[in-house]
């Protein structure tokens, strides 16, 4: 797997201004997420003993998170964050991260940890969120919503 960013399609909000739904609009990223974690001392810790799990926040995410509750934190950060190498397939439980309890659930076919989807999938053939990204001190899956907000 590779940290290769999901495809965001216009949805029913494109329709009004003459693009399919499924149209592609853009590609999401995660520099604001690494950013952060830089800039909170967040991305340190990660480079010190581990492994560690996280649930890499996309720019969306990060933006919606921002709007509605301005800056983040590292304690907002440490949220994404989980002590051990965890897989997508092995996340069928609550979980603890360095900030406090996650809580999984499985609903309409999807695994959900904080109301975030595990393993999302994108529209058409854009690429979907990753899961399972190996790198050198645990693994990474991407999440569209953040841990924190629920």
């Amino acid at each position: 797997a590779s940290l290769q960013v999901p495809g965001v399609v216009w949805g029913d909000q494109g329709v009004m201004s003459g693009h399919e739904e499924s149209e592609l609009k853009e590609y999401d990223n995660f520099d604001k997420f690494v950013a952060a974690l830089q800039s909170t001392g967040v991305a340190a810790e990660l480079a010190g003993a581990g492994p560690f799990t996280v649930f890499a926040l996309t720019n969306s995410a990060m933006g919606t998170y921002e709007q509605l509750r301005g800056v983040p934190d590292a304690n907002m950060l440490k949220m994404q964050i989980v002590p051990g190498k965890i897989s997508s397939s092995e996340v069928r439980s609550d979980l603890t991260s360095l900030a406090g309890p996650l809580n999984y659930r499985y609903a309409v076919r999807k695994h959900f940890v904080n109301d975030a989807i595990i393993g999302e999938k994108s529209f058409g053939p854009y690429p979907d969120f990753p899961i399972d990204v190996e790198c050198s001190n645990g693994v990474i899956h991407a999440v569209g919503n953040c841990f924190a907000m629920y």
